[in-house]
């Protein structure tokens, strides 16, 4: 059985869960996707297997009045799964909260109406864009680290050998 990529949509919301769940399965056919009611819900999911990417609602508690918030969940599948991309998804067109959930380490946020699932689409895509960059960009980083080292190393060679005598100090042509 070959182990497809997970998402987690967590919305207090069913309509919205199955809305989202359903636009991802039917354009996104290489994702495993579950759906959760509250943030406890989905953490307790995460501690058997973590997802790669979770779209979280900002209110969670709207339904269930003692359930976490969506920042509070965010926080805590942060803690738990550092590498999880969270994106929040919210009703909420305020820019305070988008910040406030990207300063909370939401990879992306949402404003829910006519656009979120195409845009919740582009976010997938984005993502794993990024760690494409980021993955390239660290072996970029760590080759320039070699070279550099490889460079130090031939100027000591070269020191050396001109110290005992192997290498001129004139070029040998004159």
């Amino acid at each position: 059985m070959v182990n497809k990529n997970l998402i987690y949509i967590v919305d207090d919301v069913q309509m919205q869960r199955e809305l989202l769940a359903d636009h991802l399965k039917a354009n996104m056919s290489v994702f495993e996707i579950h759906c959760f009611s509250t943030g406890e819900e989905c953490i307790a999911a995460s501690k058997v297997r973590p997802a790669e990417i979770v779209f979280l609602d900002y209110n969670l508690n709207s339904q269930i009045k003692d359930a976490m918030d969506g920042v509070e969940a965010l926080q805590e599948l942060k803690n738990l799964s550092p590498e999880t991309e969270v994106v929040m998804i919210s009703g909420q067109d305020k820019i305070e909260v988008a910040v406030n959930t990207i300063k909370h380490g939401a990879f992306d946020y949402i404003v829910k109406g006519e656009g979120a699932f195409i845009r919740a689409e582009k976010v997938v895509f984005n993502i794993y864009r990024f760690h494409k960059l980021t993955s390239t960009a660290n072996r970029y980083k760590s080759l320039m680290i070699l070279f550099g080292i490889g460079m130090i190393l031939m100027i000591v060679l070269v020191i050396y050998l001109q110290n005992h005598g192997y290498i001129r100090n004139s070029p040998g042509w004159y």
